[in-house]
């Protein structure tokens, strides 16, 4: 079992974070680190699942937990396209009343 380092202990408040897998649990891990975490963070999971890996994320509907900046700033970097985003929540293309 592959454990996430102590640093990133503070992203996972609502579970044990000792019991987080690094490969069990990438999309969950991807979710809160791209969401909430630091530089360094972010840069150490982009290193460690890679860009195939993000994308595939991205894609599908996990990555709902995304805010719509940081989805975007991922579109940008891996050069997805919005349309491709766009289609996997319908919760952010749809909801007028709640834009977050």
């Amino acid at each position: 079992m592959a454990k996430i380092p102590k640093e990133w202990h503070q992203y996972f408040w609502e579970v044990e974070p000792e019991k987080v897998d690094l490969d069990e649990h990438a999309f969950y891990i991807m979710g809160r680190v791209l969401e909430h975490g630091n530089f360094e963070a972010v840069r150490d999971v982009r290193r460690y699942y890679g860009d195939a890996r993000l994308k595939e994320f991205l894609l599908s509907t996990n990555s709902r937990v995304l805010s719509k900046k940081t989805m975007r700033y991922w579109q940008v970097i891996l050069n997805l396209s919005p349309k491709e985003c766009e289609r996997i929540s319908s919760i952010r293309s749809k909801n007028p009343l709640w834009p977050y």
